[in-house]
């Protein structure tokens, strides 16, 4: 690993990444849909699962006709997810091992990590939660009387356009930060028993490092998840679990650590 001199000592800081080619991301995609072949009902319990989360915070958004939540969902899965696959990043590793998944497996490695992965859970949360409350401030803003006064030029479908652009682009910035500090690091916390800075540090790093390549690897993240919201969410539960497998062959390939096991 990368390291800083502290009295006198070498504290791991990040490990450092390989550079990848572009076409990296499909490779991963190839490997997560053999993993989901290789489970498939383990896959299956993980995809329904995030299926009905997002119903339910559909129909909330519903119930409140918040068309703000609405557009937050989308970008917010990418933001929290991966808190949420860190089972199918074991199950993953079992398979790498050769060994047969299993619930209590992926249950012990969950309480194991806890403390780990509620920081790094929260660290997300808190920038879903910015990200929402931007977006809602943003879209929820109308044109004034003093205003289309002021300017008769401007009408209130430009204002909204503009709301809308601007609720874009900030939920792009927030994905893209969020992105950039989970690409790898709940596999790292799970592979390598590490606490959450030296996997966020890691993981910004590794996707510094190859900022073309995991750029199309957000991309294609984007694509599949909003196929998924536009199959109702059902398309999520296999779309999940392929990402989630892919992301552990991901850091697998990309971050340069020894195995533990």
């Amino acid at each position: 690993m990368q390291t800083t001199e502290s009295d006198g000592n070498d504290t791991p800081l990040y490990a450092p990444a390989r550079k990848l080619a572009l076409s990296a991301p499909f490779g991963w995609l190839k490997l997560g849909w053999r993993d989901f072949r290789r489970a498939p009902w383990h896959s299956l319990t993980y995809g329904a699962i995030f299926v009905l989360i997002g119903w339910a915070l559909l129909y909330l958004a519903w119930i409140e006709s918040n068309d703000a939540l609405v557009f937050s969902l989308l970008f917010g899965f990418l933001l929290v997810g991966p808190a949420l696959t860190f089972g199918l990043y074991d199950i993953s590793h079992q398979l790498e091992l050769n060994r047969k998944p299993s619930f209590r497996h992926e249950r012990q490695k969950v309480f194991h990590e806890m403390g780990h992965e509620l920081m790094f859970a929260l660290i997300l949360s808190m920038l879903f939660l910015i990200l929402a409350i931007v977006v809602s401030m943003v879209m929820w803003t109308e044109p004034t009387a003093a205003q289309l006064t002021v300017s008769p030029a401007v009408s209130v479908a430009a204002v909204v356009s503009v709301s809308s652009a601007v609720s874009l682009l900030i939920a792009v910035i927030f994905a893209g930060m969020a992105f950039c500090a989970s690409a790898f690091a709940l596999p790292m916390i799970l592979h390598q028993d590490t606490d959450a800075t030296t996997a966020l540090l890691t993981s910004i790093n590794a996707v510094l490092r190859n900022i073309k390549v995991m750029a199309l690897w957000a991309l294609i993240i984007f694509v599949l998840t909003a196929a998924g919201f536009a199959t109702g969410l059902i398309g999520l539960a296999f779309i999940v679990p392929v990402l989630g497998y892919a992301t552990w062959h991901a850091y697998r390939q990309t971050i340069l650590v020894k195995d533990k096991e």
